[in-house]
């Protein structure tokens, strides 16, 4: 994955069915995009799916991922 975000962490979407990974949002620290993320994918987080979100730092470390239905 190339790293398209400009501040600290980039939220991203995974679509495997498009094979395609798209930057969601950017934030500055990493409870920010958990919030974001768990609020936007409220009720679709779970130990299966098909697309992935992951939250990434500026070097590409993965710090989360959640898998979505």
């Amino acid at each position: 994955m190339a790293i398209q975000h400009k501040k600290k962490i980039g939220v991203y979407h995974w679509d495997t069915f498009d094979n395609e990974t798209l930057l969601m949002d950017e934030f500055e620290t990493f409870e920010e995009a958990n919030k974001f993320v768990r609020t936007r994918y409220n009720g679709r987080i779970g130990p299966s799916g098909a697309d992935r979100i992951d939250i990434v730092d500026r070097q590409g470390n993965i710090l989360a991922e959640f898998l979505i239905t």
